[in-house]
């Protein structure tokens, strides 16, 4: 131990064992870790004892301890007498003992560990190397620093578009996308489309911070209170007209085709205002006005296959007539095979192609027809059984020619076929034979005789009528006395003279 220890000064000696310890220290500190890291929690004292029968790790530590009390003895020992080296001799001689029973039991990694831990204090490279590590560390951080600046930087700033000439819509969907308020201004303008982006206060590309407001100019079109004077579109073409509503942004003015018979397409027919007292001096772009333009005559392709009706109802035909655009029209006719309105015949053949706005015609049964009987042969009492199912109206008037009971007249033909929907009255006349004048005495009294020449004779057709005298009479009053002529066949035209008592006599 001496003579290793005489190679080296006081001062040196202990720099050594002072860097010595702390090396042991540390590598005692890290194994510690190491193993409280291995098994995830540190040692207990029972395992400590048990750790005692592992002899590389507790040796390796109790020499460790060993070693470092030796070298603080032998260190004392040269500083207090480095003058004796008798008794310095023997101190080495001692701690040599005592150093080389502990350290013999020191494993060959220790010694090599040690060996190195030695040589690195003289590294030449070791301060260079410790500069470029804290150059790496700040160069990290400023990096990083950088890094959270620069994403802050970007997470609360955006690059601004060019909204010019886009739709408003467009540039509010983009600045809400963005989180970014919009400040809009309107304005009217017959240069920009209604709706669109005129202008921006803020620049495009420049940077602006999320939550700001950006002011946006957009157009609102035209000026609707602008009064525009129209020309006369009946001297000009669709042509002209387009051209004219597109130059004056006239968006409610409308140019409608129809058309017409006589009218050649594409010329005007007529120009409509909304608002009546409105003039083509007077026009207002915000009003409704309407040009109607000719589209020639209108014609149809012969697409249409014609069904066959025939015993369809008429129901079915409207239905089909008004989705295929087909003008119709019905001729109503009894039948006595088809049901009543259903359709008996049409005049276009089942199959044959037809055009909108083609005439067809439909015969519709109204039910079996009735007959017109001849009269004639039936008495007045046989002839509503004989018109049954008929408006039918039978008469007898008084006649001079035609026996009582003969027919005089029908007013419908016979053989005459009527349906219900025939409304006409058939009037039928049979006679009455002569006028014949009864006895009135006793039996009618003055207040009668209105009521029975009428009911009687004049309705019957006989022009008969009667004149009244009142008489003294000892009868009662108001009753007939007498009465010429009587009881007798009469003419067409007769007076009859009827005296009446006044009641006035007694007997």
């Amino acid at each position: 131990m001496s003579d290793f220890l005489s190679g080296f000064d006081k001062d040196k000696y202990q720099q050594r064992q002072a860097t010595a310890k702390a090396n042991a220290e540390t590598k005692e500190a890290k194994e510690a870790t190491d193993f409280q890291h291995r098994f995830n929690r540190p040692l207990k004292d029972s395992e400590a004892v048990q750790a005692d029968k592992i002899p590389p790790a507790d040796i390796t530590t109790a020499i460790r301890q060993q070693i470092t009390n030796s070298e603080k003895s032998s260190a004392n020992q040269i500083t207090e007498s480095l003058a004796a080296s008798e008794e310095q001799s023997k101190q080495e001689s001692f701690s040599a003992v005592v150093l080389n029973e502990a350290v013999e039991p020191l494993t060959r990694a220790s010694r090599n560990q040690q060996v190195q831990e030695e040589e690195s204090e003289f590294d030449p490279t070791f301060k260079k190397r410790q500069q470029k590590k804290r150059q790496i560390i700040v160069g990290g951080i400023l990096l990083s620093l950088l890094i959270v600046v620069f994403g802050y930087y970007q997470m609360t700033y955006v690059k601004l578009t060019d909204f010019q000439g886009k739709e408003l819509s467009e540039a509010r969907t983009w600045l809400s996308k963005h989180k970014l308020k919009l400040d809009l201004v309107q304005e009217f303008s017959e240069e920009v489309a209604a709706n669109q982006v005129i202008s921006q206060k803020q620049k495009a590309d420049k940077k602006v911070k999320k939550g700001s407001s950006i002011q946006l100019t957009a157009s609102k079109g035209a000026d609707p209170e602008e009064v525009i004077v129209m020309p006369d579109f009946l001297a000009m073409t669709k042509a002209e007209a387009e051209a004219w509503k597109k130059e004056q942004l006239a968006d409610n003015f409308s140019i409608i085709e129809e058309y017409h018979e006589n009218v050649e397409k594409g010329q005007p027919l007529r120009l409509e205002f909304n608002n009546k007292e409105t003039t083509r001096e007077t026009y207002q772009r915000k009003e409704k006005a309407k040009l109607y333009i000719s589209k020639g005559l209108e014609t149809f392709e012969k697409n249409i296959e014609m069904p066959d009706f025939v015993n369809k109802t008429k129901t079915e035909v409207e239905a089909w007539v008004k989705k295929n655009e087909i003008k119709a029209s019905y001729q109503e006719l009894p039948s006595n095979e088809i049901m009543e309105n259903n359709i008996i015949a049409q005049n276009v053949p089942v199959d044959e192609k037809v055009a909108k706005q083609d005439e067809i015609l439909f015969a519709v049964s109204i039910g079996k027809a009735k007959i017109v009987p001849d009269f004639a042969e039936y008495t007045p009492e046989e002839a509503a059984t004989a018109g049954a199912g008929l408006n039918l109206q039978v008469k007898s008037i008084y006649s001079e020619t035609v026996s009582y009971g003969q027919l005089i007249s029908q007013n419908v033909a016979v053989g005459t076929e009527l349906t219900v929907k025939d409304t006409d009255t058939i009037k039928v006349v049979y006679s009455a034979g002569r006028p014949y004048i009864k006895d009135l005495r006793e039996t009618f009294v003055e207040g009668d005789l209105q009521k029975y020449f009428y009911d009687e004779y004049q309705a019957k057709g006989a022009n008969i009528r009667y004149t009244v005298r009142y008489v003294d009479s000892a009868a009662a009053k108001g009753s007939i006395v007498s009465m010429s002529p009587v009881n007798q066949y009469l003419g067409l035209e007769a007076t009859i003279t009827i005296d009446i008592s006044l009641g006035n006599l007694s007997y």
